[in-house]
């Protein structure tokens, strides 16, 4: 089983329409949009696309949608939103490997409630590795129902089952993710931060890319502070990193409306504000200066 590229994943927003259904038109848009702008694979059905907001058929849908546009131009991994049993988890894995995903994604939260002994999560995926053999996973530690940070050694035997390219990883903490690469080696497992704010640090650690909010509003400035960082500009990937971290903060108390006013900015592909998850009105003006700033940040590179 070949590692996923390294680079940057973005999480992909779902536009919807003004009768809220999901958008397809314009996520084919946004799904080349962000391939051109330099995205190493794509992450739709994750929590910045509102998975847990979607249908079971949505989630799906759009899943089969991104892969069909992408079309093997980048890989495309899908998360398995919904708690059940281990068969019902399996059966889960099965229905987004069928729509054509490359990495099917074992969410941490939904996997495990909260009172669950981490140990539980080698039952789910036993049960899934047995009925899927040919299937590649990943695991999302996701904020949301609640936080599980997996203990650094559960997610070393994940790696080495052999069966786990990616881990988009949510600790916040370098050192931590130090310890994850290093219990990753020889495996086919990559580490994906979801942090701008420490990313150009965790690649010095061995992280092989990020996965986070700004990722799908700035792919390409993401990228330019990966590259800055593998090239050893320790200064310039440090100042677009700033750029990108203020991006994230101010476009937070109306995320993910925010993010797709600022996607419409750039791209111009029809993306409503419109959300399930987090409803709310953004502030066109301010984030007119978001992006102002930004861009000028990226140019002056």
């Amino acid at each position: 089983m070949q590692s996923p590229p390294a680079g940057i994943w973005p999480v992909m927003l779902t536009p919807y329409d003004d009768g809220d259904r999901v958008d397809l038109d314009v996520l084919d848009r946004y799904t080349d949009w962000l391939i051109e702008r330099g995205a190493a694979g794509l992450f739709p059905v994750a929590l910045s696309g509102e998975m847990y907001e979607l249908s079971h058929a949505e989630r799906l849908e759009v899943a089969a949608r991104v892969v069909a546009r992408a079309a093997g131009r980048v890989p495309v991994c899908a998360a398995v939103a919904e708690p059940g049993s281990p068969d019902e988890t399996a059966d889960r894995v099965a229905e987004l490997a069928a729509v054509g995903v490359d990495i099917v994604v074992l969410v941490a939260s939904v996997v495990l409630a909260e009172q669950d002994d981490e140990s539980a999560l080698r039952t789910v995926v036993d049960a899934v590795l047995r009925a899927h053999p040919d299937v590649v996973l990943g695991i999302y530690e996701c904020p949301l129902p609640y936080h599980r940070v997996l203990g650094d050694e559960t997610v070393a035997w994940l790696a080495h089952t052999g069966r786990f390219a990616f881990f988009k990883e949510t600790s916040h903490d370098v050192e931590r993710m130090r310890a994850r690469v290093a219990g990753a080696t020889g495996t086919p497992m990559r580490i994906f931060n979801a942090g701008i704010e420490s990313f150009a640090e965790s690649i010095a650690v061995g992280v092989s890319g990020l996965s986070g909010w700004v990722a799908n509003v700035y792919p390409d400035a993401a990228r330019d502070v990966f590259d800055a960082a593998h090239r050893g500009d320790a200064a310039r990937a440090e100042s677009l990193q700033a750029s990108l971290v203020e991006v994230e903060e101010r476009m937070g108390p109306t995320y993910p409306g925010s993010a797709k006013h600022l996607v419409e900015l750039r791209a111009g592909i029809g993306m409503r504000t419109s959300s399930r998850w987090r409803p709310a009105e953004v502030d066109a003006t301010e984030l007119a200066r978001v992006r102002e700033a930004a861009e000028a940040e990226v140019r002056a590179g």
